[in-house]
């Protein structure tokens, strides 16, 4: 199917039902091309995102994407069809509403015009941000697939770290932008920088085996090898038929099954245990003063809130620390979507007054070769937690620690997931 094709199709959708039809008969003709190995049009593509969801003042999907010069198209109160207004006026996709804080969108475009339009989206709207599913987060989801599966069926999962910043101090900072993760070799950037030259460490490989023998091997292989622990991406196996449904760190979910409605299924879920993951994070990371309920002399207010404390498994080296700064602060748009000037308080040690480019608030953090400490006060969205630690193993350290106060942030996403039941799609 052509771009102008697809379009026309999502332009002929009246209803959430003729939709959901739509993309689950789109999705059965999908899955006898992947038994045959011959895809002659794109998979259904979901992207998940994130919004403010702790101010009163809560922009719709509606609001947010005429501001960017996208035009929607009401289906019911909680989907939209999105309408690209360049030269093309292509029709991209569905936007639903699952809470006035998470957005999905889905998509049958090409992977790399979805991924990349998607991705200047986020860019481009300061109210919004992908959901980040980290290395660690993914540990946790995968006790899930366990749970949720039997023994027999096959797991599918993507291991991804590359040393971006491990390079000679000489070089210019180079571009930044995000690869399509499905499409290597066809990304912006490939001809800038000579990266046959440069000798780095990098993985990238994917592992499917059944359940049975990952789960047994799995924890063993990431003590040996700790590019393990930076999974990228993640597939649950479908409960009502073949195939499944891959889940990358930053949000995006490819239906791999016959079953739109799977598909969904999983995403409400992932989504709902993000929401409680998202809850817990802020409970705990928010600093602000508060006023004691008891008053004793000279103690009428006390701090709460906790750092966000992450400790590197070996320390970086120091052209390693500083390409990192200088690229991360010396340029608007980074990978850490993160904007500050670093105070230099030493060789390899920083400390940046800074702002997330997400919803532009405040971020203080204390960065050395060894790790990094950060003090979020309340109203930044803990989103910026969640996109730190997942950039953090995928770029610098797979085996990095992490804690909220005096919690491992393991045992976090261990919690928020352990009390979302998974419900079969009706």
């Amino acid at each position: 199917m052509t771009e102008i094709e697809i379009s026309n199709e999502i332009m002929s959708i009246k209803s959430r039902e003729q939709m959901i039809r739509f993309l689950d008969g789109y999705s059965a003709d999908r899955l006898e091309e992947l038994d045959e190995r011959k895809t002659r049009a794109p998979l259904v593509k979901s992207y998940m995102l994130e919004h403010v969801g702790h101010s009163g003042n809560v922009n719709t999907a509606l609001n947010i994407m005429n501001r960017r010069g996208i035009l929607t198209s009401q289906i019911d109160d909680n989907l939209f069809k999105l309408q690209e207004t360049d030269k093309k006026n292509l029709f991209m996709g569905f936007l639903e509403t699952l809470t006035p804080r998470y957005f999905v969108f889905y998509s049958i475009h090409e992977s790399q015009l979805a991924d990349r339009w998607t991705k200047k989206v986020v860019s481009d709207s300061p109210e919004l941000d992908h959901v980040w599913l980290s290395g660690l987060t993914f540990n946790a989801l995968w006790k899930r697939v366990v749970q949720l599966n039997q023994p027999q069926r096959y797991a599918r999962i993507m291991f991804q770290h590359d040393s971006i910043y491990q390079i000679d101090s000489e070089m210019e900072l180079r571009d930044e932008s995000e690869e399509d993760d499905e499409n290597p070799g066809k990304n912006i950037g490939d001809e800038e920088y000579p990266l046959e030259i440069l000798e780095r460490r990098a993985s990238k490989f994917t592992l499917v085996d059944k359940i049975s023998v990952v789960h047994e091997k799995l924890e063993r292989l990431q003590k040996i090898y700790f590019p393990l622990y930076a999974i990228s991406q993640l597939r649950f196996p479908s409960p009502v038929g073949r195939g499944g449904h891959d889940f990358y760190d930053y949000g995006k979910v490819t239906n791999r099954s016959g079953n739109f409605r799977d598909h969904r299924s999983h995403i409400i879920y992932i989504q709902h245990i993000y929401d409680a993951l998202m809850k817990m994070t802020e409970e705990k990371i928010w600093f602000s003063l508060e006023k004691e309920t008891i008053q004793t002399p000279g103690a009428f207010q006390k701090l709460i809130g906790s750092p966000l404390s992450i400790k590197f498994k070996e320390p970086l080296a120091k052209e390693t620390f500083d390409y990192w700064i200088k690229s991360t602060f010396g340029r608007t748009r980074n990978r850490f979507r993160l904007w500050g000037n670093p105070i230099r308080l030493g060789p390899r040690k920083i400390h940046v007054y800074g702002v997330d480019r997400h919803l532009w608030q405040p971020i203080f953090m204390e960065i050395t070769d060894k790790n990094l400490t950060a003090i979020i006060p309340k109203g930044t969205c803990g989103n910026t937690v969640h996109r730190l630690v997942t950039n953090i193993q995928r770029f610098i350290d797979p085996a990095a620690e992490v804690y909220i106060g005096d919690m491992k942030y393991n045992d976090m996403v261990d919690e928020s997931s352990g009390g979302v039941k998974y419900e079969l799609p009706n």
